[in-house]
């Protein structure tokens, strides 16, 4: 039946999506049948029922953005179109992080957030690094040993950097002052810088390092990282 009401819930089937301004004055009794009978519904614009922002919506809308390419995502290019996705935006990437679909990096100085899907990490990540990634995942650190270890490394950073008087330090000397195992510092450096965000990894000079400093690299991206840099510890 060709009514007011039919007209506009087709216009919503179409476009799935319609503001304030482009639904008439004479549309305004059809749009508060569609409401009632639960065919359109609000959030701040009006929605095709099934349609509206949710949760689950957005975490798949930020899975597929990170799935379309194997590479970095800043936080802005995830950020939804519409101001009444945001809430769920922060709340869906919280979510995907903490299940490691997505990953966050801090990696080579730049600034902002960046975003990765794991898959797509995992692919650019050298052999060694993404058994250390998933041994990372499997044997995480229980909180109280977790804390000790990231004091001290954060101890052997700093008395580094006032020995060296330079932020950027080699892992090689991280280790070795730290006196940790490799697999330790490889796993905290995974959690710390690779996931959080909390520091960066930097290349350096391959030609000019010796071989215990090549030994500790890190490979990411498919480059070995041979420096580390710190955020202080809040």
């Amino acid at each position: 039946m060709d009514t007011p009401a039919a007209r506009l819930e087709k216009r919503f089937k179409r476009k799935h999506r319609l503001i304030e301004s482009e639904i008439g004055k004479t549309q305004k009794t059809a749009l508060q049948h569609l409401l009632k009978e639960g065919r359109v519904v609000q959030v701040r614009a009006y929605y095709l029922a099934g349609y509206e922002p949710t949760l689950e919506s957005e975490s798949q809308r930020i899975l597929g953005k990170l799935l379309s390419q194997a590479r970095l995502f800043r936080r802005t290019a995830l950020t939804p179109r519409y101001k009444e996705t945001q809430p769920f935006f922060r709340s869906a990437l919280s979510k995907l992080l903490a299940g490691k679909q997505a990953i966050k990096l801090g990696v080579g100085g730049g600034d902002g957030e960046y975003f990765i899907h794991r898959d797509h990490l995992i692919s650019m990540l050298g052999s060694n690094d993404v058994a250390a990634l998933k041994s990372s995942e499997g044997h995480r650190l229980k909180l109280d040993d977790y804390k000790k270890l990231t004091t001290k490394i954060h101890q052997a950073y700093e008395r580094l950097t006032r020995d060296k008087g330079r932020r950027s330090i080699f892992i090689s000397d991280l280790l070795h002052i730290s006196e940790t195992r490799w697999e330790e510092l490889r796993g905290w450096i995974e959690q710390e810088i690779v996931e959080k965000g909390r520091g960066q990894l930097d290349e350096g000079d391959w030609s000019a390092a010796t071989e215990e400093q090549r030994a500790a690299a890190v490979e990411l991206w498919g480059r070995k990282r041979l420096y580390i840099a710190l955020l202080p510890l809040t």
